[in-house]
């Protein structure tokens, strides 16, 4: 089941069988404040930038010069014009909470405004990149436009220093189209989808990437007949069962495949440069990547082999990694073990060029959505015709958000959130929905924190809950984001905000009904 989760305050009564949803505002919701769930800020500021990367370069002799040539990239008077002249955005406070960068957004539009919108704050990916280079200074990151194919991400990556995994021409469009004809797309960019259409076989070509991964005999037979200069890697098959979303039983290739592939490859003369793998997304044990790269390593040595004579240079590792800092297991503990497995099984002696393909690690906290109460129905039960009341068998929880799972209880499933509904003080409709933003809660297995904001001042601290119930706006009953969630009493033009929704979010909305969230506000923070 899909879940839905609430912010918490620390100081806010003990946690029952329902959501809390305490106001959003400067005090309540300072994010230094905040409890491990819903902190938007992160270790590393800009003033840190160059004192860490001398330590990099200090540490890791062997990237120093690579690394070096990155160090100016985090000036902060060059991300300053990148973000306030070529992106348009506000600089603020870096102490500034996002509740009340929210309130403030908010209170500058116009009573009549009410359409949602998200606020990006993008210095957030320039952290996200600096702390990826603290961590895993070998690996280069080749950001996965997939995650949130916005321009501004690829700018701001494309300035860094990062590649890109594109795994469609429009994908690569995408790049041409931020980052022109200088950007060197030999190097950083990889045409990542084992099973390509020969149309953007060709596109790839002709502009002159030279990475691409197959996993199948078919794929480099394709790859001889139309991209015959590619450089080659296998895409390995991992144990992916605990990552929430596993990619092994669409791709990859086991051990035994992956030497037959080598030997087909030789015989075609296909340039095989290396290995690839992806545990799966949001990979919920480290150890997988353990246990991926000693195969990885097998494969290298095997490639090597006078029967096959390949000389395996790159290695892929995929992504996987998290997004927020208060993901479990945490970005730190699995760049260790990553480090300490490469250490061992690939040594910077070997000059093996290793890179990555993080999506969500880059995506996911840069964004809060921001939306309005367009309508609601108070008192949800005086409308029901002497109905009977549905009582339910076990506990109601903010976990009981839209839920899709496909069992054999789907019926009872059904019957259940019919009578959470039914069972609802309140029923709100906001201008965002499961066609849009939320789309991530059936796609994704996301877990969206919310959080609100009286519009209308008043002098209460606290407010009483009521059971209550978020729709999207479409005409579409299914369009229901919480099924039971406790609010307060809130009003037309109140405002429901979302932290965190930068992944797997926009990128597969759609415009149904004609309804879309596509007003971005941008911010950074020095």
């Amino acid at each position: 089941m899909a879940n839905y989760q609430h912010h918490r305050n620390e100081t806010s009564k003990p946690e029952t069988s329902y959501n809390d949803c305490q106001k959003a505002d400067d005090n309540e919701y300072d994010d230094t404040e905040q409890p491990v769930g819903t902190n938007l800020t992160h270790e590393f500021s800009f003033k840190d930038a160059n004192e860490i990367l001398r330590d990099l370069c200090h540490d890791q002799d062997e990237q120093a010069t690579k690394v070096k040539k990155r160090k100016q990239k985090f000036q902060v008077h060059h991300l300053q014009e990148l973000f306030e002249t070529k992106l348009g955005a506000k600089h603020v406070d870096y102490e500034q909470s996002t509740a009340s960068i929210v309130k403030k957004c908010c209170e500058e539009f116009s009573s009549d405004n009410d359409e949602p919108f998200y606020i990006v704050n993008l210095s957030h990916y320039a952290r996200q990149y600096l702390q990826w280079m603290h961590f895993l200074g070998r690996i280069h990151p080749f950001y996965a436009i997939k995650s949130n194919p916005k321009n501004f991400i690829i700018e701001i990556i494309a300035e860094l220093g990062g590649g890109f995994d594109c795994a469609s021409s429009e994908e690569l469009n995408l790049v041409r189209e931020t980052c022109g004809n200088n950007f060197d797309y030999a190097t950083r960019i990889i045409f990542a989808h084992p099973c390509k259409s020969i149309s953007h076989i060709r596109q790839f070509r002709q502009v002159g990437v030279q990475m691409t991964v197959v996993d199948n005999e078919d794929e480099l037979k394709k790859l001889k007949e139309h991209w015959p200069d590619a450089k080659v890697l296998l895409r390995l098959k991992p144990d992916d069962r605990h990552s929430l979303s596993p990619f092994s039983m669409k791709f990859g290739a086991n051990e035994r495949e992956c030497i037959t592939l080598l030997r087909l490859a030789r015989k075609l003369n296909i340039n095989l440069v290396g290995c690839s793998f992806h545990v799966g997304s949001q990979c919920l044990d480290p150890k997988v990547y353990t246990e991926t790269l000693k195969q990885a390593r097998r494969i290298f040595d095997i490639a090597q082999q006078d029967e096959f004579g390949f000389n395996f240079k790159i290695l892929d590792i995929g992504g996987g990694f998290s997004g927020y800092d208060w993901d479990k297991p945490s970005f730190p503990e699995v760049a260790k073990i990553i480090n300490n497995t490469l250490d061992k099984l690939f040594p910077k002696l070997e000059d093996i060029t290793i890179i990555s393909e993080p999506g969500r690690y880059f995506s996911s906290g840069g964004m809060t959505l921001v939306t309005r109460i367009i309508a609601r129905r108070i008192h949800n039960r005086v409308y029901k015709s002497n109905e009977k009341i549905v009582k339910l068998e076990r506990n109601i929880s903010g976990s009981t958000s839209n839920s899709f799972e496909n069992n054999d209880d789907s019926d009872n499933n059904s019957e259940s959130d019919k009578a959470l509904i039914e069972n609802a003080d309140n029923i709100y409709y906001i201008n965002d929905g499961i066609y849009g933003t939320f789309n991530a809660i059936i796609f994704d297995h996301k877990t969206f924190i919310v959080h609100y904001l009286k519009m209308k001042k008043d002098k209460k601290k606290k407010y009483p809950q009521f059971r209550s119930v978020i729709f999207g706006p479409t005409c579409d009953s299914t369009d229901c984001i919480a099924h039971s969630i406790d609010l307060p009493l809130l009003d037309i033009g109140d405002v429901l905000w979302f932290p965190g929704v930068g992944s797997y979010t926009n990128a597969s909305a759609s415009n149904f009904n004609g309804f879309q969230t596509k007003k971005y506000i941008f911010i950074w923070k020095k």
